[in-house]
């Protein structure tokens, strides 16, 4: 090779390298960005849940999501969206915490947008029944996917007659079914499976219990989540 030709090819890779380059940077990275693991719970007041026993710890702080570019740098104002079609669950038409809903029937997407430090934080308004056991709601940034998480909703059953998302008693029959192992229903049914840890992981038990006693109490006199208990149900 001349060294003419030399020159030329290796100014042509510097190039596509800066190229790549400035093309990556500002872009959310998958491998730099970081989210609160495989689980989420969302319930019908979009708040966190407590943090009860064999609860994941992160599941009653949120669920954090850490938005970085392939340089490890902090993207603001980048939107984060969690797609709960084909799931059996929907979002809530409305949200809390600068969480949105937006055209809820038709996207059943939750999203938020980044702060200064790249991070949102979704304490999700959900109801339906998901039943996969494997991850199928996908958590995006602007789009690109960083993760793919199992998502649970204590809110099992829309309300009827009600504008109104709540754990109500249509909600604790769901819940019954499945912790008593009434035929057809199971105690092995992922969807009632709350609290996932230790001992409670892969079974609907006293520990899920637990966490669905809180909520379907929530707002009663003495009851240890106070009100507001509810969100607008998806119309």
């Amino acid at each position: 090779m001349s060294p003419f030709v030399s020159r030329v090819f290796l100014a042509a890779a510097a190039l596509a390298l800066f190229a790549g380059i400035g093309t990556a940077a500002g872009v959310p990275d998958p491998v730099n960005s970081t989210t609160d693991g495989d689980l989420m719970l969302g319930n019908a007041r979009g708040l966190p849940v407590l943090p009860l026993a064999l609860v994941r710890p992160t599941l009653a702080n949120g669920y954090q999501v850490v938005v970085n570019d392939v340089g490890g740098n902090p993207l603001p104002g980048v939107t984060v969206t969690i797609s709960l079609g084909g799931t059996g669950l929907q979002a809530h038409s409305t949200q809390s915490g600068g969480q949105t809903a937006p055209n809820c029937a038709t996207l059943n997407v939750i999203m938020a947008v980044t702060n200064a430090a790249g991070a949102v934080t979704f304490n999700p308004a959900t109801v339906g029944i998901n039943s996969s056991p494997i991850p199928n709601v996908q958590i995006r940034a602007n789009g690109i996917l960083l993760t793919t998480v199992r998502f649970r909703s204590v809110d099992l059953s829309p309300a009827v007659g009600n504008p109104l998302g709540v754990v109500g008693l249509a909600d604790l029959n769901e819940f019954r079914r499945r912790f008593l192992s009434l035929a057809p229903y199971s105690n092995l049914d992922p969807a009632c499976d709350f609290a996932s840890e230790g001992l409670s992981a892969g079974i609907v038990d006293l520990a899920d219990l637990n966490v669905f006693r809180t909520e379907y109490l929530c707002g009663a006199p003495g009851a240890p989540i106070p009100a507001p208990c509810t969100q607008t149900q998806c119309p």
